[in-house]
């Protein structure tokens, strides 16, 4: 096996895996929606279409299977017709990935669900050809092996996503028993993501649609491809949302992560990676499981804040920034391994072009990731000199522009939250030295946490500079450093110091709650990630790392670690049956739930959204007055997440939507309203006339009125009178 037939099968073998996520995760989500488990036809309660069940979720995988295998059908067809740009960055798994992501985008843009039968002809004979190809001509034994694990993580994996609440295959269930489940917290973000993507796709733009329609000033790069995709699904957006985030994007953001590694180890090992099978390297695998799933108690750290574990997973925003940043990273990896074959055309191409692109890309997914990709880059640009080559000037004075943009854009935010927290009668100071530690993590448990979110990162350095390098005295080490052969600890250093830093400067928004040391993690979880991958690529070095002596005193963390590897596995696995099956049982119990307020509720919006006309839509608000008490008073985790119902459900923005008086909204998109969307006086006036001057005023003709649950809604025909 040579050095290309190695990478190609390591590829395969990335791609094989993540198709296998892909699949059991979208199995689970159908189990759960039919009940199969719990005895249970949940899809009798006619949120879900019974001769429509299946198939969203189906295509969904579809759409997950062309995208994690499609630079696999590149290479058919490179071998084929022997196709330009052969082994440049044009033609790197990395950018062959993004191309079928914008393939993806592209499609449901333009063609919509209608284009969707050509995706599941090519999906699955695509995905037959690579699983054979894998499966030819090496030991059977190995590769079972291999499915099997990949299968039992791809079950945790599942269990994760969806027992953290975020991504709901029950929405409508768990809303109506929403005072019955203990934890749920989630029902007003997949709402407001809801919203998002409904107004994107119908009016273009950025906003929350609860009194017209004002842009929001926020990063929405997820949410805009999110629009695009789900557009091929053809099922309602609170669904397809979570089918989206969970079967498609889940499963790349690992693709990318496991391709970066593989760049990685073959930008280090060269012409050695001849030797390499992915699918029987254990070591990778433990490493990689383990890293994932976690060796430390979950409950424990995640509740001291110390750690928000899988928070990759959990957040979806987060996600997208991780993945495009792995992307990027694997086509620069690709240029430098490659360089000596790109041609002139491409190579201005990429510093010119792609680059900036990935930069603004990443940036409007997660702000947070933006910012370490640019410490990565401007310290390259320095240390290695690039200054004296006009290209890398150009790029870098580009890249710096986009740099100052997205700087001044986030300290107008940050600012614009500031004067939010002031309405709210809170008083902030945007600079507060080491509020993330004094804030969130007690004082005895410091240097535990600088040790644990830096852990990945320390065991890279560790072995690079212990083991690999040998370096004993400071004489040695400055050698290396000088001679440019520590760039990779070099990175890994940088990004710890600038992931921390952010958290130990500033009081991040959203001010005074648990969301700014979340915002904290996003900055300082990055570099695991990237150490991650650095130590994976070298993770075949560690057969000889340790002697007798250092295994004898590693013995017991070993063990320790193994024990709680075990049981978060079995905590996520078990903690998503418990809840589901607690669902069930709620249902069982409850026959007539349906007939209940909220039940009546929820069908009216679903029936509306189903029933309306796109072109319809788009020049309809919705008004529901506040006498209608069946549709504010709906239990949710937050009164000022009911009003985005209206916009999640029915897909149209509201008219005067903003909650009662007495409910105070803290962010979640009310900051672009008039007083921060804070109702300061009761409805008086609202017959139609007085509704339609107000429609009309913000660019809408139609109003759809639901006075009541248990009447008809009317619609209102507004006309301006032309003096």
């Amino acid at each position: 096996m040579n050095a290309t037939t190695s990478y190609n099968d390591a590829s395969k073998t990335v791609a094989v895996f993540c198709s296998i996520m892909a699949g059991i995760i979208a199995l689970i989500f159908y189990v759960i929606q039919r009940g199969y488990l719990f005895q249970l036809e949940i899809n009798n309660s006619q949120f879900y279409d019974s001769d429509l069940f299946f198939p969203p979720i189906l295509s969904a995988l579809v759409l997950s299977i062309f995208l994690l295998n499609f630079p696999q059908a590149y290479r058919i067809a490179e071998s084929k017709f022997k196709l330009p740009f052969r082994d440049t960055w044009l033609t790197s798994d990395a950018a062959l990935s993004l191309i079928g992501l914008i393939i993806l985008i592209l499609a449901g843009n333009i063609f919509s669900f209608y284009v969707l039968h050509v995706f599941y002809l090519i999906s699955f004979s695509l995905f037959a050809y690579v699983f054979y190809s894998w499966l030819k001509g090496v030991n059977y034994k190995h590769s079972y092996i291999f499915i099997g694990i990949s299968i039992l993580f791809s079950i945790w994996v599942a269990s994760l996503a969806l027992s953290s609440n975020c991504e709901d295959v029950l929405l409508f269930e768990k809303i109506i028993f929403f005072k019955d489940i203990q934890g749920y917290k989630c029902p007003k973000d997949v709402l407001l993501n809801a919203n998002f993507i409904n107004m994107i796709q119908l009016h273009g733009i950025l906003t929350t649609g609860l009194d017209g329609i004002p842009i929001l000033s926020s990063y929405f790069g997820s949410l805009w491809i999110l629009a695009g995709i789900i557009k091929l699904l053809a099922t309602p957006k609170v669904i397809s949302f979570s089918l989206a985030t969970m079967i498609i994007f889940i499963p790349f953001m690992f693709n990318s992560l496991l391709l970066l590694a593989i760049n990685v180890k073959k930008w280090k090992e060269g012409v050695t990676l001849a030797d390499w099978s992915l699918r029987k390297d254990w070591k990778f695998w433990l490493i990689f499981f383990v890293a994932c799933i976690g060796f430390v108690s979950y409950p424990y750290f995640s509740g001291n804040m110390v750690l928000l574990w899988h928070i990759d997973i959990i957040v979806f925003s987060y996600s997208f920034g991780l993945t495009f940043s792995f992307l990027l990273l694997g086509m620069l990896l690709s240029f430098i391994i490659n360089k000596e074959v790109s041609t002139k055309e491409i190579k201005p191409v990429f510093f010119l072009f792609v680059l900036p692109f990935m930069i603004i890309l990443i940036g409007f997914t997660k702000l947070t990731a933006v910012f370490l990709i640019l410490a990565i880059l401007f310290y390259l640009f320095i240390r290695l000199r690039l200054y004296r080559i006009t290209i890398y000037n150009l790029s870098f004075i580009i890249i710096s522009g986009i740099g100052i943009a997205f700087v001044a854009f986030s300290f107008y935010i940050a600012y614009q939250s500031m004067g939010y927290t002031a309405s709210n009668t809170q008083s902030v100071s945007l600079f507060d030295p080491f509020n993330f530690l004094r804030t969130w993590i007690k004082p005895s448990m410091w240097l535990v946490f600088l040790f644990i979110c830096c852990f990945w990162s320390i065991s890279f350095i560790t072995m690079r500079l212990w083991y690999e390098k040998g370096i004993n005295n400071v004489s040695h080490f400055k050698t290396l450093f000088l001679n440019k052969q520590l760039i990779d600890v070099e990175i890994v250093v940088l990004l710890c110091v600038v992931g921390l830093l952010p958290g130990m400067v500033f009081h991040l928004p959203p001010y005074n709650t648990a969301y700014s040391a979340v915002t904290s993690i996003y900055f300082y979880d990055f570099q695991n990630w990237i150490a991650l991958s650095l130590l994976l690529a070298n993770i075949g070095k560690l057969s000889k790392l340790f002697n007798k002596k250092v295994q004898l005193i590693l013995l017991i963390p070993v063990l320790f670690g193994g024990y709680f590897f075990v049981s978060n596995y079995i905590y996520h696995v078990n903690n998503l049956y418990s809840k589901e099956l607690h669902l069930s049982q709620l249902i069982k119990n409850n026959p007539s739930y349906l007939s209940t307020p909220t039940g009546k509720v929820l069908l009216l919006l679903n029936q509306i959204g189903g029933d309306m006309h796109l072109s319809e839509k788009k020049k309809t608000l919705v008004f529901v007055p506040q006498s209608n008490t069946d549709f504010w008073s709906v239990q949710l985790d937050a009164c000022y997440g009911v009003p985005f119902l209206i916009p999640g459900i029915t897909g149209m923005p509201m008219l005067d939507g903003l909650p009662p008086i007495g409910c105070k909204p803290y962010h979640y998109g009310y900051d672009s309203y008039e007083n921060n969307g804070i109702r300061t006086k009761k409805q008086t006036n609202t017959k139609d006339k007085a509704l339609c001057s107000k429609a009309l005023d913000k660019g809408f003709s139609q109003i759809l009125r639901i006075d009541s649950i248990y009447t008809k809604p009317r619609l209102i025909f507004c006309k301006r009178i032309v003096r």
